[in-house]
């Protein structure tokens, strides 16, 4: 059988020739787990720990990140060759041992109180791929190191999530109806779901009667970043929390008043309430008349009382706001502030 000239010259294109072998594109397709390997630098911690402090800490972070899909670097290996804050220099000698990504832990401690900062490194490039912040007040080293766990799952999930989709913005506020603005343009009010550009982001939220708020979040495509935020009163005006202050201990002094006047309404004040001292209708002579007088000054009081309590609560100080949190969950991220 002929076979015909066209199909013979498709068939030749087709295959390769001897010993050539075709590469795909780069970049096309996200790594896979079996690519990712991740090592754990040495803790800079700032402040004086023990050696079994220290293993425990880093014992809880492997914890966390080896609830993800990506393999780890053997602790004793990362030890030899690794350093705290693991610079470039150091991020070559781990990538020579494995590891295609290393975590960099930062861990301040003042008293009981614990700052803690990771970042998740390109072993080959030295670039952030995500960092997260953390505190943990009036705790104990177990406390820590859970909270080392649950940073090495967030790590695990928005490393598992890049290539992903887009990424999303859930944020709400507490109370909610605040107006929210990414990198100054606004797109809606709280609580909000939207999708955003990867990369970093300023997002500020604001409502009437409160202090704005702005954070700077880092986007990866895939990851779904769920923020609430305590909104703080606007601080009042000091010179009316010093009138306040001053209405309230003026008014419970009246009020203190006028109910001690009106408690003695028509008591004797004098023992002679006999013969002559005492009038045609069996009233004596000596006694106070002080009713009218102390429910004047008591109305008064409990009206400077009220206008006091009104302004110091208009105008109170602001309350320190609270510690951001960052924990796992099934669908993403829970970020608290």
């Amino acid at each position: 059988m002929r076979i015909p000239l066209c199909v013979l010259l498709g068939w030749l294109l087709a295959v390769p020739p001897a010993g050539v072998v075709w590469a795909a594109p780069a970049g096309g397709e996200a790594a896979r787990d079996d690519e990712v390997r991740i090592a754990v630098a040495p803790l800079k911690v700032d402040g004086q720990v023990d050696e079994a402090t220290r293993k425990g800490w880093v014992a809880g972070l492997r914890r966390g990140l080896g609830r993800g899909s990506f393999a780890l670097v053997e602790q004793d290996v990362v030890d030899q060759v690794g350093e705290p804050g693991c610079a470039q220099a150091c991020l070559d000698k781990v990538r020579e041992a494995g590891a295609t990504h290393v975590v960099r832990t930062g861990i301040a401690m003042k008293s009981r109180d614990y700052l803690l900062k990771l970042e998740l490194v390109d072993a080959r490039s030295g670039a952030v791929v995500f960092a997260s912040e953390d505190t943990c007040e009036i705790c104990g080293v177990g406390e820590v190191a859970d909270l080392l766990d649950s940073q090495g799952a967030m790590l695990q999930t928005r490393l598992a999530a890049l290539g992903k989709g887009p990424p999303v913005l859930v944020l709400d506020t507490r109370p909610s109806g605040a107006l929210v603005y990414v990198d100054g343009e606004v797109v809606g009010t709280t609580p909000i779901e939207r999708s955003l550009l990867a990369g970093g982001r300023k997002i500020r939220v604001t409502l009437a009667g409160y202090v704005a708020e702005e954070r700077e979040l880092t986007f990866v495509p895939g990851a779904r970043e769920k923020v609430v935020i305590d909104l703080q009163r606007t601080p009042g005006n000091p010179r009316w929390r010093a009138l306040g202050g001053a209405a309230l201990g003026g008014g419970l002094a009246l009020l203190g008043a006028g109910i001690g006047l009106v408690a003695i309404d028509d008591r004797e004040f004098k023992k002679r309430c006999t013969g002559a001292e005492v009038d045609a209708d069996g009233d004596c002579r000596w006694l106070f008349n002080t009713g009218w007088g102390g429910a004047a000054l008591a109305v008064s009081g409990a009206v400077l009382v009220t206008l006091g309590i009104v302004a110091l609560v208009r105008n109170r100080a602001p309350t320190p706001k609270r510690q951001a949190q960052v924990l796992p969950t099934g669908l993403g991220l829970v970020a608290r502030f």
